[in-house]
Formats: C-alpha cells, sequence, structure tokens
C-alpha cells in the first residue's frame, strides 16, 4: 500500500519511490527496469515534470 505523501512545497522537489508489493523485488530483469524508465520518462516529459 502506498504511503501518503507528507507534506507538499510548491516549487520545491520531493522524492519519490517505487518499492514492489510487500517489498518483493520490482524488476526482475533488465528488460523490466529499461522499461519503467523508458514510461517514466514518457510520463514526466509530458506532465511537464523534471527528474
Amino acid at each position: 500500500m502506498a504511503q501518503l505523501l507528507r507534506i507538499v512545497v510548491p516549487g520545491l522537489p520531493y522524492h519519490v519511490t517505487q518499492w514492489g508489493n510487500g517489498w518483493w523485488r520490482t524488476f526482475f530483469g533488465v528488460e523490466d527496469y529499461v522499461f519503467y524508465r523508458d514510461c517514466h520518462t514518457v510520463h514526466c516529459q509530458a506532465a511537464g515534470v523534471e527528474v
């Protein structure tokens, strides 16, 4: 289950992490990581978010 965001200060970045369900592995191979990274990049660019 995702943790609730504690605080947001407009204009300041905050750290986001990705964990598997129940602390299980999120990526099972390089291909999984590359797919996640590429999707993340596309959607961040579309939303105007810098990473």
